[in-house]
């Protein structure tokens, strides 16, 4: 991975999130990520938990970002958690790790956060979740990137993806998703582009085209763009938290009605599905 890369990846958060954070998350604690680093650990949690979200935010950014639809997953039911990555503006000793080293450290941190949730919700299952970059984190976890290195966390069950990075040369080649055989949602949008990383909204939908078929779902939203995800006044927001949701029941429950809705459901002026 270059540092160029990784560079415009910056600059994508930056354009990401613009906006103030409203974020009140339910707790954050210490996470022993390796002997040498620990990071945050944010989380949200319901009484009752019925199941796990491992959620990898966005390059540059950081979890209470996220809090819109971590407290909506909570809401519905599921514990949410959501370390601190490296190469966030928020980690205190980021300047400490070249860009090579970041992406690995995005991997050890969401490995980290699996062990805490198998420690803690021992009898729960977990899926794993993320924006833009946390996305391709996400689906590492689901096996995805097998040329780089064996990154699957046998706990995840299934991935929920906001956006993706799209086609990076260097990274994500066209075999990058091939070992991907989780149940997948991708979420996206017809303005969901990055300057100078994504000009076509379609390359987010990449993961969804390139992996093995089965409970393979995309949803492009019209008029969304890149920060739908951390836009709750977006009227896209709503739909797309839903289907989230189900998505979660689906896979994480296994809860047969919430996979018919997946599997039936029509195509809509606000959202054009691709089901593989």
């Amino acid at each position: 991975m270059s540092l160029r890369l990784m560079a415009a990846l910056g600059l994508a958060a930056s354009f990401a999130w613009s906006s103030p954070s409203r974020a009140d998350p339910t707790a954050q604690a210490a996470l022993r990520v390796s002997p040498q680093r620990e990071t945050v650990l944010t989380s949200w949690v319901p009484e009752k938990p019925r199941g796990v979200v491992l959620l990898s935010t966005g390059h540059g950014s950081w979890p209470e970002k996220y809090d819109a639809i971590a407290s909506a997953w909570k809401a519905a039911g599921f514990a949410v958690i959501a370390p601190l990555h490296v190469d966030s503006i928020r980690y205190p000793e980021r300047d400490k790790f070249t860009a090579q080293a970041s992406f690995g450290e995005r991997i050890a941190d969401l490995k980290a956060a699996s062990g805490y949730a198998a420690a803690t919700w021992p009898a729960l299952p977990v899926i794993a979740a993320g924006h833009s970059f946390g996305t391709l984190s996400a689906l590492c976890l689901g096996g995805g990137l097998s040329y780089v290195g064996n990154f699957r966390d046998p706990k995840v069950k299934a991935v929920i993806g906001f956006s993706s990075p799209g086609r990076v040369p260097g990274l994500v080649q066209p075999q990058a998703y091939a070992s991907d055989d989780l149940p997948i949602l991708l979420i996206t949008g017809d303005r969901d582009v990055v300057p100078g990383i994504v000009t076509n909204w379609q390359d987010h939908l990449l993961p969804i085209q390139t992996s093995p078929a089965g409970d393979k779902f995309a949803i492009t939203y019209a008029g969304a763009g890149h920060d739908l995800i951390g836009a709750p006044a977006d009227p896209n927001f709503a739909p797309a938290v839903a289907a989230t949701i189900r998505f979660l029941q689906a896979y994480a429950l296994d809860d047969e009605p919430a996979k018919a809705w997946l599997r039936a459901g029509d195509d809509t002026t606000a959202g054009s599905w691709i089901r593989r």
